[in-house]
């Protein structure tokens, strides 16, 4: 068994130094198709982490710039509470607001160099029963005098969700074009190699050789194939996402992109198995149809 994998190795080996540039441009292709995939799940991975911080966050915050005593904190309150479809309200002064952001962003940003003063108004933080309410009840909090400002996130997360459904959508065709097109790819390549070989697989027809044995070589082939391209593609994604999420997370610390290097390593394990099947399937649909003519 082990003579036997040693020999289908070697020549699977020797097929794709034989094939020369067109075992390149396969390589070239799978590379490309993997990172275009992976550039794929990892949109979505990160969209789905903003949909759910979003998620997370669906409440209408009413800002007040004027200075507010305790009696007119407790009569907007109130006022507020009316609303049908609040649960609960919470009162953040400008000054704890201040304190809450210079503790959350301290290690991400200098504010001493940014601003001198406290920029940030009161806020209402409005709790609702339902995120179906938020634009009745937004609607209804921007009408209140006293209010100088609205802010809800219900547009936003309904823009992220159509940007998402487009990604999806768009991203699975693009993909699946490009998985055909690198199949076909692959197939054509190691036919190449099947070609060149016609006459030692007749040969070895001759004295027996199963059909089994003769496709093992040009499908541990189009492993190889898939294998080069996977690792490749692994390198590129990697150190460029690495990069890439290091640079926005630097210039815009509140953008909650996925960090979580288990999260990623499954991305980059679900593309290099991909990259690793279009091979083996490459050899074998190019080995099958040979052996069948």
């Amino acid at each position: 068994m082990l003579n036997s994998l040693e020999f289908f190795v070697a020549e699977a080996w020797t097929g794709f130094r034989r094939s020369g540039i067109m075992s390149l441009v396969a390589v070239g292709i799978i590379t490309v198709s993997l990172v275009i995939f992976g550039v794929f799940l990892v949109a979505i991975l990160n969209l789905n982490n903003i949909m759910g911080s979003i998620g997370s966050k669906m409440d209408v915050v009413a800002y007040v710039n004027d200075n507010l005593d305790d009696f007119k904190v407790n009569g907007l309150t109130l006022e507020l509470q009316r609303i049908e479809g609040v649960e609960s309200i919470k009162y953040v002064p400008k000054d704890e607001a201040w304190k809450n952001f210079k503790s959350d962003f301290q290690e991400k940003l200098d504010l001493a160099t940014v601003v001198n003063e406290n920029p940030l108004p009161n806020a209402f933080i409005i709790k609702l029963k339902t995120p179906q309410l938020m634009d009745a009840v937004a609607k209804q909090v921007a009408n209140i005098g006293i209010v100088s400002e609205v802010r809800y996130s219900g547009r936003l997360a309904e823009r992220i969700e159509s940007l998402s459904t487009v990604v999806r959508i768009g991203g699975f065709i693009l993909v699946l074009l490009l998985g055909l097109a690198t199949l076909l790819i692959v197939v054509n390549t190691i036919r190449l190699t099947v070609l060149a070989r016609q006459t030692d697989i007749s040969i070895m027809k001759l004295v027996g050789a199963t059909d089994s044995f003769i496709k093992w070589p040009f499908i541990i082939e189009g492993i190889l194939i898939g294998v080069i391209g996977s690792a490749v593609s692994f390198i590129i994604l990697k150190f460029s996402y690495d990069t890439l999420v290091t640079r926005l997370m630097t210039a815009l610390p509140f953008l909650p992109l996925v960090n979580n290097q288990t999260q990623l390593t499954v991305i980059y394990a679900i593309v290099a198995t991909v990259g690793i099947c279009l091979g083996m399937f490459g050899g074998y649909i190019s080995v099958s149809r040979s052996l069948k003519e």
